[in-house]
C-alpha cells in the first residue's frame, strides 16, 4: 500500500515561528498535505497562515487544546491518508524528513511482515541561541536530563513506550479513538499506552530528527518541568505501566538525607555529579556559564518534575503558560 502523509500542525500564537515550520513543509522531497489547526490565535498567525494560500489548509480549532486539534483533524483528512505526521508550530524539520521518515517505515515493516501504530524520531533543540537555551540544551542531552521521553537522545530503531514527534498510522488512530481531550499535555504519552494495550506496536528511528525551538529563560523553563510531572502523574494513574522509576530518584533522595546518619553524603553526592554533568555536556563555543548553567537547569528539572508529579494528584490540570 502507498504511503500518504498529511502533516497535522495544532497552533495558537505561533507568529514567531509558524513560518519556518510551514516551508519546512512545503520543501518536503516527497509530497505532503499540510493541516493547520488554528486555535484562534490573538497574534499575527492567522495573516501569516493567509499568505500560504492555497498550499496549505487551515481549519478552526474552537477548543484550543493540542488533542482537540488533532482530532478534529482526523475528521478531515480525506480517505485517500495513510499517515498523519506529528508536528506543531514551534518545529521545523529537514526537507527530506518525511521521505526518510516513509522509507524508514516501509523497511520495518516489510521486515516485521506487519503494520506498526507509529514511528518517532528524535527531537533536537533549534532556534534562538541564548546563555539560558545553551544551558537548557546542555541538560537535556545529559542521562540524568532526558528521561525516556522524547528528549532522548537515541541511535539506531527499536520499539519503544515514548515515541516522540511520530508518524502515525490513521487506521491505528482510529482504531483507539484517537487522543484523549482530558488532557492538556502528555496527550501523545496517554495514546501510546492506548496503541500499546490495542496491539500496536510503537518504534522510533534516529534516520532523522525534528528541531525545537528552546526556552529561553529560567521561568518558562521551571513550567515546562512542572507542567510535564504533573501530567506524568494524570498518565500513569491511567497506564501504571507507564511508571518510570528514575523519575522518583529525587524522592529517594530526599529521603537519603533524612535517614542517613551522614545526611550530608546524598546532596554532596548529587551536587558532585552535577558538575561533572556541566562540564561534560557545555554546549561547544558556549563559554564557561553552562559548567554552573546546566546544573542549575537540572536542580529545577528535578525539582519542579517532582512538585509537579505530587501536585498531580491534587487538582485538575489548566493551558501550558510556557508558551505564549
Amino acid at each position: 500500500m502507498e504511503v500518504r502523509v498529511c502533516a497535522v500542525i495544532p497552533v495558537l500564537n505561533e507568529e514567531k515561528f509558524i513560518s519556518k515550520c510551514i516551508e519546512s513543509l512545503l520543501a518536503q522531497t516527497m509530497p505532503v498535505e499540510i493541516l493547520v489547526m488554528e486555535g484562534g490565535s490573538t497574534d499575527n498567525t492567522k495573516q501569516i497562515l493567509a499568505e500560504f494560500g492555497d498550499s496549505i489548509k487551515v481549519i478552526d480549532n474552537p477548543d484550543k487544546r493540542v488533542s482537540n486539534a488533532r482530532n478534529l483533524a482526523l475528521e478531515h483528512i480525506g480517505d485517500h491518508i495513510t499517515h498523519c505526521l506529528e508536528i506543531i508550530g514551534h518545529s521545523w524539520v529537514d526537507e527530506d524528513h518525511v521521505e526518510k521518515r516513509v522509507k524508514d517505515l516501509i523497511d520495518l515493516e516489510s521486515s516485521l511482515g506487519r503494520r506498526i501504530g507509529a514511528i518517532g524520531c528524535l527531537t533536537k533543540s533549534g532556534g534562538t541561541v541564548g546563555m539560558v537555551s545553551n544551558w537548557i540544551e546542555g541538560a537535556l542531552s545529559s542521562p540524568i536530563g532526558s528521561g525516556g521521553g522524547q528528549f532522548k537522545q537515541f541511535t539506531g530503531r527499536h520499539e519503544t513506550k515514548v515515541p516522540a514527534f511520530c508518524l502515525h498510522n490513521v487506521e491505528a488512530l482510529r482504531s483507539v479513538g484517537g487522543w484523549d481531550n482530558r488532557f492538556i499535555t502528555s496527550q501523545d504519552s496517554d495514546l501510546s499506552m492506548r496503541l500499546l494495550r490495542n496491539g500496536w506496536s510503537l518504534w522510533r528511528s534516529d534516520v532523522s530528527c525534528v528541531y525545537m525551538h528552546k526556552r529561553s529563560t529560567i521561568g518558562k523553563w521551571w513550567k515546562m518541568c512542572h507542567r510535564y510531572g504533573f501530567w506524568r502523574t494524570k498518565v500513569i494513574l491511567n497506564h501504571p505501566t507507564r511508571l518510570d522509576l528514575r523519575e522518583l530518584l529525587p524522592i529517594f533522595g530526599l529521603i537519603l538525607v533524612f535517614v542517613l546518619p551522614e545526611w550530608w553524603y546524598a546532596p554532596a553526592a548529587y551536587l558532585s555529579t552535577l558538575l561533572l554533568v556541566g562540564v561534560a555536556y557545555r554546549p561547544k563555543n558556549s563559554g564557561l556559564t553552562p559548567i554552573l548553567g546546566i546544573p542549575l537547569c537540572l536542580i529545577i528539572l528535578h525539582t519542579a518534575f517532582t512538585i509537579g508529579l505530587l501536585d498531580g494528584f491534587t487538582r485538575s490540570g489548566r493551558p501550558p503558560s510556557d508558551r505564549t
